[in-house]
């Protein structure tokens, strides 16, 4: 959801929730633009019952607070599209000589799916797991670099190598609850 277009604002246009982690995923791990992070889907929306504005949760689960530790350990580097099916997409950032871990993510807007990536020869034989938690398969690093990166239908997996230096920071203990009282 952006700032001009959350409900009561005047272009009222809802971004599905099951889209947004995927949005979310592209705009903060790529290797291009200026990421930004809309306060109401951090935070969640306060409603506004006067005029049938309904309150709404933070947005990716609650995992947002996550996407972002993610790119600051892991989303460096020069970076690999597999965009091959319409449907499931993923891409590799393969890190850089002071950030080395890189992350791979896999992506469906559809049923589940997993894709081939080339990580790096340099990791051959690491196990790589999803740091969102929603995708529970381990991935080994083959001797060529390859692993076969699987993710849930209508999801994201984001994966980087298990023992990674911050992996023990996810999840992310994110205190979204600010409109108590």
């Amino acid at each position: 959801m952006n700032h001009d277009t959350q409900p009561g604002q005047t272009v009222a246009t809802p971004v599905e929730g099951f889209f947004k982690p995927l949005a979310y995923s592209l705009v903060l791990l790529r290797n291009n633009g200026y990421p930004c992070l809309f306060y109401g889907d951090l935070y969640g929306m306060r409603g506004n019952k006067d005029n049938d504005v309904p309150s709404e949760p933070p947005a990716c689960g609650g995992k947002l607070a996550d996407l972002t530790l993610v790119r600051k350990l892991y989303a460096y580097g020069d970076q690999e599209d597999y965009f091959n099916d319409a449907n499931c997409i993923g891409f590799v950032r393969r890190g850089t000589w002071d950030k080395p871990n890189g992350c791979a993510v896999v992506m469906s807007n559809a049923k589940p799916g997993e894709i081939r990536m080339a990580i790096g020869t340099e990791h051959k034989g690491e196990c790589w797991t999803d740091v969102l938690g929603w995708e529970e398969k381990e991935v080994k690093i083959d001797d060529e670099g390859y692993g076969v990166f699987p993710c849930p239908g209508v999801s994201v997996s984001v994966y980087v190598k298990k023992d990674a230096e911050g992996r023990d920071r996810f999840p992310v203990d994110f205190d979204a609850n600010i409109y108590n009282e």
